[in-house]
């Protein structure tokens, strides 16, 4: 699903590329994800969506802010 090569520029680089295969496994991937997703959030109501993603970004951020101790 990936391939791998020494960069031209920079012998000590290796640049990683998905084959075409792995390119068709992961967009079919995130279809799956996104339909899933989709699925669950259905049977939120919009006002519990917005507070949701309100609270993700708030989790986001304090684990964001963890990595750059």
């Amino acid at each position: 699903m990936l391939t791998r090569q020494r960069s031209p520029h920079n012998e000590q680089q290796v640049l990683i590329r998905f084959t075409e295969d792995g390119t068709d496994r992961l967009t079919a991937m995130r279809a799956e994800l996104r339909a899933l997703q989709s699925e669950v959030l259905s049977h939120f109501t919009p006002q519990e969506r917005r507070e949701l993603a309100a609270q993700r970004k708030h989790l986001a951020g304090g684990i964001g802010a963890q990595f750059l101790i």
